[in-house]
């Protein structure tokens, strides 16, 4: 008779649970076979890609990560009427020079905890001196921009500061604006994905359902009753890519524009 396959001791279970042994290490081999490009980002960077295009002549860090084609997939609807961008860590101004001629009507913002960062300044440039994980700072900066209608969070990576600066930023945005976050998970040295984890609590939201509201009805559920959160209400999307997340901000479930009132056929 085979004996179970089971540990010592409960130390010993609540211990492999806990502190479970880390993954052998990947061994890099000059005979893989070549990779081929996802055929995914070419169906969003079509040849209309103006933002792939604007990374190609400002060359920001972007372009290397492949986040452009995910940017574009979700900006491009707003790129003449959004007003006002905000750019967390800037290092160079490659970046917010190609959001100023990618948002032709918007003020650009930049923030850094660099001081040397205010050189970037010009046309549309504004930059912020401080630190992303400070809400006394980051309330100035909303004070001094208004309503934001996008926010790029890449600077500190630190899981403690992604969730800092989410937290406080995104009740302040306009209410269709679009957070994004770049560089999470393992590529910041977050190999338990707390600020994806985190994220993806959101999802529950943009599907909440009124308890006791029958489900043949959706139809004419055009607004929540009192008992639905901020959250329920004002989050209507969560896209997660490869090391970012776009999280959007609406009006749940109004921005649904096939209502129909009581006596309505549909």
């Amino acid at each position: 008779m085979l004996k179970p396959l089971l540990p010592k001791t409960v130390q010993e279970a609540v211990s492999q649970a806990m502190y479970p042994p880390p993954p052998p290490p990947y061994r890099f081999s000059l005979s893989d076979t070549p990779r081929k490009p996802s055929p995914f980002p070419f169906m969003v960077s079509r040849e209309d890609d103006v933002l792939s295009q604007l990374g190609a002549k400002y060359l920001p860090s972007k372009l290397n990560h492949n986040y452009l084609p995910y940017y574009w997939l979700h900006l491009r609807d707003i790129r003449y009427p959004a007003e006002r961008i905000l750019e967390i860590g800037l290092q160079t101004d490659h970046s917010i020079r190609m959001w100023e001629e990618f948002f032709p009507r918007a003020t650009v913002y930049g923030m850094d905890i660099d001081p040397a960062c205010k050189q970037f300044e010009g046309g549309r440039r504004r930059v912020f001196i401080g630190d992303q994980s400070d809400p006394t700072f980051l309330r100035s900066v909303v004070a001094q921009t208004g309503p934001l209608d996008v926010v790029i969070d890449d600077g500190s990576h630190k899981v403690e500061h992604q969730l800092t600066t989410f937290e406080y930023l995104f009740p302040t945005m306009s209410d269709h604006g679009i957070d994004v976050v770049e560089d999470v998970g393992g590529c910041v040295g977050d190999f338990a994905l707390r600020t994806v984890n985190a994220f993806k609590a959101l999802i529950n939201h943009p599907m909440y359902w009124p308890s006791g509201y029958p489900p043949d009805k959706w139809r004419y559920l055009s607004s929540f009753p009192f008992g639905a959160s901020w959250v329920d209400r004002n989050i209507i999307g969560v896209a997660f890519y490869s090391w970012m997340v776009f999280i959007m901000r609406g009006r749940n479930p109004e921005d649904n524009p096939f209502f129909l009132k009581p006596g309505e056929i549909g």
